[in-house]
């Protein structure tokens, strides 16, 4: 007979990668709420989509709700070996069964057995709210072979509609019994888009086996209950998977020497995993600065999502266009050098705030960019980034470091007035204009330089460091140095 409850001894496994929580950890999880289409009939079949419902008071509750964007989940059998050796929604003796049915009705497994995503181990699955897929393994297709041996029976491929990370699989009720036939399913890692491991966080019993490349119920003589069965969780560690393929296999024990008609092994997989949506905005507080003058970002983050994020930082690096002043958080901490604002965890609904002053350089790159991140995978991307351009007043740059005042400086002996002044007051023009070889002084009159052509500068022979002309094809005042005409157009301070 297939499936008979039993009591279960809960060993846990504690895995550095779960967090304990005791704070709610909202994960997705399968399950029936309102609003969501998943199967309620049964099979067989030989593919399925599951949605995935929000579990946002995880793991001390089932508040299932319906949850968007919609995440989903297609079960898809192939590759049969064997006629019909794999189906989903079946039973022994040739009976039709649920696609969908709840974690406890194959091998009655304790919660304790389960892990779920984000809750502490142990934890977070509820047997008789929870739901998985329930996969059959036909060993009446195996009719003429041998009941000692393990055989590939079909590749079951799992594919999610947008990429996930470190999904956790909660596999139930491996093993079975007919007569004195024992049997059980299990599978093989075949492939996926991206690299991926399993390692095992919780089970019911040491019979429930994960290896990196395996799940597998290892006991000897297999039973549907008990520690000869096996159900736990396996974590998928892998960012944007989305595909998995396994290969289902059966392995009977020899204790009879045919396989019955109508016995398999029922397997449940059900998954749970976490979402983030991330996002930042970025506002200015002056959008129509001046050079030189000061502005003030601030930069707003939020988990928009369902789920806790960890290890969050936002990249703001200033641009070439600014000069960092100072910034202030009350979360995290702010690196000027790096533009990396450390946020750390990050609850779902959470928001922080950082601003950056800074200086508006006389030029450079002002679309100052901030971009978000952090260890969940994030189902809105398109707001993970913001950026900030303010419109600079094209006026150029003034010079403005202070003179140096720390001495009178000396007397300028030579000077040219036209507002009569000369030797006025004591005689004390042009000496009051300090650090001058010529004062020219006027209301009335313009000073005028050498005015050349380019043509006629680039003729001149032996220019010298520092001389100074005005171009009059170029409209500009070009000096030279370094073995070369400049104009002189960007204002600074020498």
């Amino acid at each position: 007979m297939k499936k008979l409850g039993g009591n279960l001894v809960p060993i846990l496994i504690l895995l550095g990668i779960i967090k304990t929580a005791a704070q709610s950890s909202p994960g997705l999880e399968m399950a029936v709420a309102q609003g969501t289409n998943n199967p309620t009939g049964n099979g067989p079949v030989t593919s399925t989509v599951i949605n995935f419902v929000q579990n946002p008071n995880n793991p001390s509750g089932n508040t299932f709700q319906s949850y968007t964007p919609t995440l989903s989940a297609t079960f898809t059998i192939s590759n049969q070996m064997y006629t019909n050796a794999g189906r989903i929604g079946y039973a022994i003796n040739n009976v039709a069964s649920p696609i969908f049915p709840l974690m406890n009705s194959v091998g009655s497994p304790a919660n304790s057995s389960f892990t779920a995503s984000g809750a502490g181990v142990g934890t977070g699955i509820d047997t008789a709210s929870n739901r998985s897929v329930e996969l059959f393994f036909n060993a009446a297709a195996l009719s003429g072979n041998s009941t000692n041996a393990t055989y590939q029976m079909a590749d079951l491929t799992i594919t999610f509609n947008r990429p996930v990370d470190n999904p956790i699989l909660h596999v139930g009720g491996m093993g079975g019994f007919q007569n004195n036939l024992g049997y059980t399913g299990g599978f093989d890692y075949v492939s996926s888009n991206v690299p991926i491991s399993f390692s095992r966080l919780s089970g019911n019993s040491s019979s429930f086996s994960v290896t990196s490349t395996s799940i597998k119920n290892t006991a000897a003589n297999p039973t549907s209950t008990g520690n000869s069965s096996a159900s736990g969780s396996v974590l998928v560690t892998g960012k944007g998977i989305t595909t998995i393929v396994l290969r289902m296999t059966l392995r009977g024990d020899g204790n009879e020497t045919t396989w019955n008609n109508g016995s398999g092994d029922q397997v449940t997989v059900g998954i749970s995993t976490l979402e983030s949506d991330l996002a930042v905005t970025k506002s200015i507080n002056n959008p129509n600065p001046d050079r030189k003058s000061t502005v003030v970002f601030t930069i707003n983050a939020a988990n928009n999502g369902l789920s806790n994020n960890t290890n969050v930082v936002v990249s703001d690096l200033l641009p070439s266009g600014y000069t960092y002043i100072s910034s202030s958080t009350a979360t995290g901490t702010y690196n000027s050098s790096t533009g990396k604002w450390t946020i750390g965890n990050m609850n779902a609904g959470a928001t922080a705030s950082l601003t950056v002053t800074a200086q508006v350089n006389c030029n450079g790159d002002y679309t100052n960019t901030a971009t978000i991140t952090g260890d969940l995978s994030d189902q809105v991307p398109g707001n993970n980034s913001t950026s900030v351009t303010p419109n600079v007043n094209p006026q150029p740059c003034a010079c403005y470091n202070n003179p140096n005042t720390s001495t009178s400086g000396t007397d300028s002996k030579f000077g040219i007035t036209l507002l009569q002044r000369a030797g006025a007051s004591t005689g004390n023009w042009p000496m009051a204009r300090k650090s001058a070889h010529l004062v020219l002084e006027s209301n009335l009159k313009g000073f005028v330089i050498t005015r050349m052509s380019t043509t006629e500068i680039n003729n001149i022979t032996v220019p010298v460091e520092g001389m100074a002309v005005y171009d009059t094809t170029a409209k500009c005042l070009k000096l030279y140095s370094d073995n070369g005409w400049s104009c002189f157009t960007t204002p600074a301070c020498p």
